[in-house]
């Protein structure tokens, strides 16, 4: 896991030393291993390390080719080594100079992995920058007067931006969940962007070219039966694990007795085993809550002791979920926090005071195998017998709503702008919380009229996988996760959010997905012989809305959700009609829950960013 950032002036001029050494401080806090920089004429490279393997450690960063015209800054982890020729002591920024030789701007198409990184090319004096084809390595970039600077983090470019305005359409777009197609590239800040998923740039002197070189739109459909396809997902989720097991330090996992975090330990137990490695370096790792619904433990452990495994226990922090939020937004750098931030810190600190600096997590299994489209395929398949009895047998199992089930099912067969009118005649757009004047300046209407997805795939059940797995909030929350656990000394993990493996169910026919309402199934039948008994039978997971509930009211029993630290939350809400707001969910409605909780952290990021306070 590094810190990577750099400078390219296009028109020649030479590059501000001064403006690369505070990039450089700023970069610090995600590696302490070792620090590097280049500077040559108008392009600057800068790099920190926090290494996961001895191989990154031993080489001089920026990485540099054998002839001394391309120079590399790399934050990533390779899964297709062996495919690209590596050597058993190479490192992986050695193995990418390798591809850029070979392929030239065309080297990201054959790369496997979790990966952002920055390489000039001094020959043809253009800079590549590419980013893994999840999004699960971070990168941000300003383009200003000719002069691109890019950075893993935000706030390494936010001292030399033109402004620090907010950009309003997205902070809209985050109070009332609604992202579309076109958000990937956008930042909460007008002037910074983000690499989307999939992408790669050029910058040169003709100026930035970007370019998507993967995309799931139509991936070729195996013709698998039901067992051949619980054969092929559980080796492509092995491979996953496995891949993500590659340090040479111990690797923590994050354990909640649920059935994802279950399957992604259990396999990597079963792989330490069979490679003779006797006890494996693998510690997990479980938060619980004191209410009995977000307790846990009792699963955790029974996979733990199945495993041989170590487990430890942290407790919820019992403080109000404003303490700590300061530093959570720092490190996110973003209005994106969990009410539950300060547990989810403490855990990190467990994990690192542990020895470890890789964390695995369960993280991507709900948007990979959830199958609410296979509801709605088998009504637009005119099976109404099928669908009755798939969303009972569903509701029976999890303890949900048929009718809530059978009435999601139904609105995703309704069109995009029948959708729009019910938005309109229900909650208004924009509600009447939200500010009128700012929500019209930013579009929310005609960002209201577009569909959540744009993609070829035939079935709802494909649509909806790839729409939650590309989804620009999801891409936003994922950052956030992995920047706090990078200025933590740690490097987050995410087997189910696999390439190969997400290829794999998407491009799997609807069919195959949820037999009689099985909620994923496919995992269930791949982890048959895997998962404990126990685990595999369980059909809930932990709620921790209780515990959040008591804090948020102990909050806003005064003024706290409105307090306008930032003294500009009058721009994006109705301050009059938010305290409305407020006391609903005190009152009658607990599930306006995440709507008070994000004019809280929406306030706090104004403040910590856009007023600067963070400095």
């Amino acid at each position: 896991m590094s810190g990577i950032g750099g400078v390219y002036r296009t028109d020649g001029a030479m590059v501000d030393a001064a403006l690369v050494a505070r990039m450089a401080r700023a970069l610090a806090r995600r590696g302490a291993d070792a620090e590097g920089g280049w500077m040559a004429g108008p392009v600057a490279l800068v790099h920190h390390l926090l290494a996961t393997s001895r191989a990154s450690l031993a080489v001089t960063h920026p990485v540099v080719d054998t002839l001394g015209e391309c120079r590399l800054v790399w934050d990533g982890r390779l899964d297709n080594r062996e495919e690209l020729g590596a050597g058993h002591d190479e490192s992986d920024e050695t193995i990418v100079l390798r591809a850029y030789t070979r392929w030239g701007a065309d080297c990201p198409v054959h790369l496997l992995g979790d990966f952002a990184f920055a390489l000039w090319d001094g020959r043809r004096r253009r800079l590549l920058c590419a980013r893994d084809r999840v999004g699960i390595k971070p990168f941000h970039y300003a383009w200003h007067d000719g002069t691109f600077r890019f950075a893993s983090d935000v706030t390494p470019l936010v001292a030399d931006l033109p402004s620090r305005e907010p950009d309003d359409g997205m902070v809209v777009a985050w109070l009332l969940r609604e992202f579309r197609p076109g958000d990937e590239d956008r930042t909460f800040l007008r002037h910074v962007r983000r690499l989307p998923p999939g992408h790669l740039l050029v910058v040169d002197e003709r100026g930035l070219r970007r370019q998507r070189y993967w995309t799931l739109d139509a991936p070729p459909a195996p013709d698998l039966s039901a067992d051949e396809c619980g054969e092929r997902f559980a080796a492509l989720l092995r491979a996953a694990v496995a891949g993500r097991l590659r340090t040479d330090w111990p690797v923590g996992a994050l354990l909640s007795g649920g059935l994802d975090s279950s399957a992604i330990v259990c396999t990597a137990q079963r792989w330490y085993g069979e490679r003779g490695e006797g006890s494996p370096p693998l510690e997990t790792f479980t938060m619980f809550s004191e209410h009995r619904d977000g307790d846990e433990r009792e699963h955790a452990q029974v996979v733990a002791a199945a495993a041989g495994l170590k487990l430890h226990a942290v407790p919820r922090v019992p403080s109000s979920p404003t303490i700590g939020l300061d530093q959570h937004v720092d490190d996110g750098e973003s209005p994106i926090a969990a009410p539950e931030h300060a547990t989810g810190a403490a855990c990190l600190a467990v994990v690192r005071d542990a020895g470890c600096r890789v964390l695995l997590s369960g993280e991507g299994g709900d948007q990979l195998l959830d199958e609410h489209g296979v509801f709605a395929d088998l009504l637009r398949a005119g099976r109404p017998g099928d669908f009755v009895r798939a969303v009972r047998g569903f509701g029976a199992r999890y303890g949900a709503s048929a009718r809530e089930l059978a009435a999601d099912a139904a609105m995703m067969l309704v069109p995009g702008w029948a959708k729009y009118l019910g938005k309109r005649l229900v909650r208004g757009v924009p509600p009447p919380w939200i500010n009128r004047d700012t929500a019209r300046a930013a579009g929310l209407r005609e960002r209201v009229r577009e569909p959540r997805g744009r993609t070829s795939l035939p079935s709802h059940a494909q649509r909806h996988t790839c729409e939650s797995l590309t989804s620009p909030y999801y891409g936003l929350k994922l950052e956030v996760e992995e920047r706090v656990a990078a200025h933590g000394g740690l490097e987050m993990r995410y087997p189910f959010l696999d390439s190969r493996l997400i290829e794999f169910v998407v491009a799997l026919p609807w069919q195959r997905r949820a037999p009689a309402g099985e909620r994923k199934a496919l995992l269930r039948a791949a982890m048959s012989a895997v998962v404990p008994d126990r685990v595999l039978a369980r059909r809930g997971k932990g709620d921790w809305t209780v515990p959040m509930d008591r804090a948020l009211l102990t909050l806003t029993a005064g003024d706290g959700a409105l307090a306008d630290r930032s003294g500009m939350l009058g721009r994006y809400i109705d301050l009059p009609a938010a305290r409305k707001l407020v006391m609903r969910y005190r009152d009658v409605d607990r599930d306006l829950r995440s709507e008070v909780w994000d004019l809280i952290t929406v306030d706090r990021w104004l403040e910590r960013f856009v007023k600067g306070a963070a400095r």
